[in-house]
């Protein structure tokens, strides 16, 4: 999915997914665990983990940013490339 986004790196390690753009990080994945980190604005995250906290849960935050854990075989996969595509504009 990501890869459909301008100028996305992938450093693939054993288990994990690092996804970039210009040198920043914006999501990884979680191969294992079939989950993903994506990097949100803080109103984003809280309204997906009122939604649907089967599928989402709260990652770290700063104060401009914060991060959100999706379960891939429960996310619907429109919406996280939404996501992705939310994050690589950040």
């Amino acid at each position: 999915m990501s890869t459909e986004l301008p100028d996305v790196v992938l450093k693939e390690g054993a288990d994990w997914t690092n996804i970039t753009f210009k040198g920043k990080g914006f999501a990884w994945v979680n191969h294992a665990e079939n989950r993903a980190m994506i990097k949100a604005h803080h109103e984003e995250r809280d309204a997906l983990l009122a939604t649907s906290p089967e599928v989402y849960e709260a990652g770290w935050a700063t104060n401009s940013t914060a991060w959100v854990r999706v379960r891939l075989d429960l996310a619907d996969p429109d919406e996280v490339l939404e996501l992705l595509e939310e994050a690589w504009r950040m």
